[in-house]
């Protein structure tokens, strides 16, 4: 069974132990120190949701966010605070914040606003053993880690068989995984030719692939025009 993953980030263990309680239906990953946090999330992973605590040591939660959200720009974060100050507030929402959260917890809230997110990221109602389901939870994750992504990842993130993943995906979308990857990353670099001033060395990189050639090659072949081109007809 597939269960959604949220990571928790606060250095009080009494409020990552209530939020396991609370939030039991949901498999919790839980740090106490943000620097961990940051290293965990920088990989890929099938991570729904991060709960992150505004005061703590070390390092503090809108510095944690603000390396969490350039590295994982669409992951949904909740700040939580028991300092509600319209000042923290607004700086967690300049960070790119995706809503807060008080304490001490409200708990209908709370599992409303989680129950909310998980939702919207797949637009479909949750069933995990429904094949729908689980194929939009691995498009998603695809499209969240397309940089480093293949199907040993998946698998084990999802505790699922890669030869299963694989005849599931294409039986039912009616392409391979393979190909939504490579999809998903032209999808990518189209984004950064039209959006960004990087060159095509820089985006290639930024895609995963160690040689521009092979990028500047496969991308040609996918929209029958060179990065180059493409930049310059939609520029």
């Amino acid at each position: 069974m597939i269960s959604d993953k949220i990571v928790v980030v606060d250095d009080d263990i009494r409020v990552i132990k209530s939020l396991k309680m609370i939030l039991s239906r949901y498999e919790i990953i839980a740090f106490q120190d943000g620097r961990k946090a940051i290293d965990f999330l920088n990989n890929p992973r099938d991570i729904q949701l991060v709960l992150l605590d505004v005061m703590m040591p070390e390092i503090d939660g809108l510095t944690v966010l603000k390396e969490i959200k350039k590295n994982n720009k669409d992951l949904v974060v909740f700040i939580m605070t028991a300092y509600g100050t319209r000042d923290v507030v607004v700086q967690a929402l300049r960070g790119h914040a995706d809503d807060f959260i008080e304490k001490p917890f409200d708990i209908e809230t709370l599992n409303k606003k989680i129950s909310n997110v998980l939702k919207a990221n797949l637009n479909l109602n949750k069933n995990a053993t429904n094949k729908d389901y689980k194929v939009a939870r691995i498009k998603n994750f695809i499209r969240r880690n397309y940089k480093e992504m293949n199907l040993d990842i998946i698998a084990g993130e999802m505790n699922l068989n890669p030869k299963y993943i694989s005849r599931m995906f294409k039986e039912t979308t009616g392409i391979s995984y393979k190909d939504f990857h490579l999809d998903t990353k032209m999808d990518a670099a189209k984004s950064l030719l039209e959006g960004t001033s990087f060159n095509v060395d820089e985006i290639s990189y930024q895609l995963g692939y160690q040689n521009p050639e092979s990028f500047m090659r496969i991308f040609k072949r996918k929209n029958n025009l060179t990065p180059t081109e493409y930049r310059e007809k939609h520029s």
